[in-house]
C-alpha cells in the first residue's frame, strides 16, 4: 500500500512537471525563408545616415505600415534583460491592442523552460515576444537568416577565420563581465570558439585559442589586446576598424533578410508585429516603406533625447 502511495505521487509530481514543462518551454525559433527573391526598391540607411537621424531621438523606435491589405507594427527596441523595463510592458500593451496574425523577431532563441519575465531576463525583449506569441497561439519566426546564409555571406566579404574571429568575440565581449581571472576569461573564450568555430562553414579555421592570437596580432593588434577590448569596439560603425567592418556586414546581411521576410508577410496580408535592435528598424525603414508602394499610411514614433 505504501509503494502505491509513493508511485502514485511521484507520477503526479512527474505529471505536474510535464505539464508545465510544455506550457513553459521555449525552443529555438524556425526560420522564415520568402517564398519570392525581392529586389528591393530603396537603399537601407547607412551607419552614417542612422547616427544623423538618432542624434536628437531615443528608443523605442517604433515604426507602423498600414496597407489596404496588411499591417505592420516593427517595434524597434533598446536591448535589455530586466522584466521591470518599460520597454516590456509597452510591448504588451502594443501587442495586446495590435492582435497580430504573425510575430517575427531578432534572435533566433534557443531551449530554454520559464515565464515571460524570466524570458526576459535570459533572451533579452526577444523573450517578451515569443512569450506573448505562445500565449495566444500566434506563429512565431526568427528575422534572422540562416546560419549557412549568413556565413556564407560573411565570407565572400572576409577570410573565413577572420568571420570566425567575428562571432567568437561579438559573444565573448558581451558575457565576459567584470573580475574575471585570465583562466576564466580564456575558458570563456575557448568555449564560445568551440561554439562559433561549429557553425557550417567555419569548421577548423580556428582550432583552438593559440590560432586565434596568431590572427588577431597579425591583422587586428591595432586595436589592443582583444581579451580587454570594450563591448562597442565590435559593434558596426560610420567609420569602422576592420572588426566594425565585419560587424557592418553581419547586420547589412541580416537586414536584408529581415526585410525580405516582412515584405513578403506584408505581401501575403499579414498583421506583423516585429521586433528588433531600434538600429536595424532605422535601417531598414526607407526599404520597407518603398517595398509596399505608395497606398499606404506610415507613422513613426521614438523618445526624445
Amino acid at each position: 500500500m505504501k509503494k502505491k502511495i509513493i508511485w502514485g505521487a511521484v507520477s503526479v509530481v512527474a505529471l505536474v512537471l510535464a505539464i508545465l514543462f510544455f506550457r513553459y518551454r521555449w525552443y529555438k525559433l524556425d526560420y522564415y525563408i520568402p517564398k519570392h527573391p525581392l529586389q528591393f526598391s530603396a537603399p537601407f540607411r547607412t551607419m552614417a545616415q542612422h547616427d544623423s537621424l538618432m542624434q536628437d531621438k531615443s528608443w523605442p523606435y517604433v515604426l507602423e505600415i498600414t496597407t489596404d491589405r496588411s499591417e505592420l507594427l516593427y517595434y524597434g527596441s533598446w536591448h535589455t534583460t530586466s522584466p521591470d523595463d518599460p520597454q516590456i510592458a509597452e510591448i504588451k500593451q502594443l501587442w495586446d491592442e495590435f492582435d497580430p496574425t504573425i510575430a517575427v523577431t531578432e534572435n533566433r532563441l534557443g531551449l530554454f523552460v520559464g515565464n515571460l519575465e524570466a524570458g526576459v531576463s535570459y533572451f533579452a525583449e526577444f523573450g517578451a515576444l515569443f512569450a506573448l506569441a505562445r500565449r495566444d497561439d500566434i506563429p512565431i519566426y526568427t528575422l534572422e537568416p540562416p546560419w549557412e546564409v549568413e556565413v556564407a555571406e560573411m565570407k565572400a566579404g572576409f577570410p573565413t577565420e577572420e568571420v570566425t574571429l567575428f562571432y567568437t568575440l561579438r559573444v565573448f565581449l558581451s558575457e565576459r563581465g567584470q573580475g574575471k581571472t585570465r583562466e576564466e576569461i580564456d575558458d570563456l573564450a575557448r568555449h564560445l570558439l568551440k561554439k562559433r568555430g561549429s557553425r557550417p562553414g567555419l569548421e577548423g579555421s580556428l582550432p583552438n585559442l593559440a590560432a586565434l592570437d596568431s590572427v588577431w596580432n597579425e591583422r587586428f593588434s591595432g586595436l589592443g589586446p582583444w581579451r580587454d577590448l570594450p563591448p562597442n569596439a565590435i559593434h558596426p560603425g560610420a567609420e569602422p576598424t576592420r572588426l566594425n567592418a565585419l560587424a557592418n556586414l553581419a547586420n547589412e546581411i541580416r537586414d536584408r533578410h529581415a526585410t525580405a521576410v516582412i515584405l513578403d508577410l506584408m505581401d501575403q496580408g499579414e498583421r506583423i508585429f516585429a521586433l528588433a535592435g531600434g538600429s536595424h528598424v532605422v535601417k531598414q525603414e526607407p526599404v520597407l516603406r518603398a517595398g509596399v508602394g505608395e497606398e499606404t499610411d506610415v507613422r513613426v514614433k521614438w523618445s526624445e533625447r
